[in-house]
């Protein structure tokens, strides 16, 4: 079998010039010029700091082992190092296993935010570097029941679920994720008779804990873009992306911008339309969440974010940037942004970023330790027969 896909792989490479997507015709250099600024950047000091997170997951036959972990990196202007690790492992019985991802997402998410905030509260950096697009922090999943359980306590589950954000918020920084700490868990295990006249099963403990963890995120996530009280710049970094709105073609426009354009500079900045991505990607707020934080839930949708595209090191790269901007601060200008990153890139890429990605990575490697440490490398998965 594997020799026909050797084949196909043949065949395919082949007529590769046609498959892949290539600029539109009616697209000019000249047109793509218009919106793009020159710029030579020049290195502009700043005490930054940055994030990420990794993901890693084994399956057996009934359950998930699971890892999430977010790690936050910064120097301030003396070479002075500070970082902040956050990480959870635990096992899910999640049963609906095409939204595994979604949900891990979520987790990881919160890591690298915990992660950030935590550090950043402690060392106040005059630059916050978010790994990925802002407007990606948004579009999170909300957990579902059926999730988890095929029973129908949903209404029940997010009533219960809403009463509980308010034991969240005393113990946000105590653990690494709050709704699964010894404390909230009990806690719940003791409700779910109680409120659910059933017996607290791991799914229907899951599926609180869930929920726990989404409002926990944009608890945090409300922090972070109100409530710093000395006002820092907010960027995100995206490496790829697919959206058209400036040229409306078939392919991104950061390949657009990356085909065409051959100086460092910027794109004209352009505001990211919350509206658009609500319509279009799976972001949405709990109708808990906003009955019993309504205020935080309106400011976030609020929440104002400008984008452009940069190219700012002499390399091939081109970056998509979005910039929060405060209501209560200072706009930071694209000149600047490419200043700063100029100073913390040496090689074309923030280096805090890379950092923050190489210590994060949870390995394959690190899984089978945790494996072996909680006692599973004999768990069955369901795939013995074939090895």
């Amino acid at each position: 079998m594997i020799q026909k896909v050797y084949f196909k792989a043949e065949h395919l490479k082949s007529k590769l010039d046609k498959i892949i997507p290539s600029i539109q015709d009616n697209i000019s250099k000249e047109e793509v010029e218009k919106y793009w600024i020159n710029y030579e950047p020049v290195k502009k000091p700043i005490f930054a700091i940055s994030e990420d997170g990794s993901i890693n997951k084994k399956f057996y036959l009934g359950f998930y082992l699971f890892s999430v972990a977010g790690y936050a990196y910064g120097q301030d202007l003396n070479k002075n190092e500070y970082e902040s690790q956050i990480a959870e492992v635990d096992i899910s019985v999640i049963k609906a296993s095409e939204r595994i991802d979604s949900y891990f997402r979520l987790l990881m998410f919160l890591c690298e935010l915990k992660a950030l905030l935590t550090l950043a509260k402690k060392v106040k950096p005059e630059l916050l570097i978010l790994d990925g697009t802002l407007s990606s922090k948004f579009i999170i999943s909300a957990p579902k029941t059926n999730w988890f359980t095929k029973k129908e306590f949903s209404g029940k589950l997010a009533e219960l679920s809403g009463e509980l954000i308010k034991d969240i918020k005393p113990i946000l920084y105590d653990y690494d994720i709050a709704s699964f700490s010894d404390e909230i868990v009990e806690k719940v295990i003791k409700l779910i008779p109680e409120r659910l006249d059933t017996k607290p099963q791991r799914d229907i403990l899951e599926a609180i804990l869930s929920k726990l963890a989404y409002f926990e995120y944009f608890l945090l996530l409300y922090e972070l873009f109100y409530e710093l009280d000395w006002k820092p710049y907010i960027i995100g970094i995206g490496k790829t992306s697919t959206d058209t709105q400036i040229f409306n073609a078939s392919v991104p426009d950061m390949r657009i911008f990356y085909k065409y354009t051959d100086t460092n500079g910027y794109s004209i900045p352009k505001y990211v339309s919350m509206e658009n991505k609500a319509k279009t990607q799976e972001w949405e707020f709990s109708e808990i969440f906003e009955k019993v934080e309504k205020e935080k839930a309106v400011a976030l949708k609020e929440v104002s974010i400008q984008y452009f595209y940069t190219r700012y090191k002499d390399t091939r790269n081109v970056f998509l940037i979005e910039v929060y901007e405060n209501p209560e601060g200072e706009t930071i200008k694209p000149e600047t942004i490419m200043d700063y990153l100029t100073y913390l890139s040496p090689s074309g890429y923030p280096f805090y970023l890379i950092k923050a990605d190489k210590d994060v990575r949870i390995t394959k490697d690190d899984m089978e330790l945790i494996e072996n440490i909680i006692g599973l490398k004999y768990e069955i998965t369901g795939r013995e027969e074939l090895i």
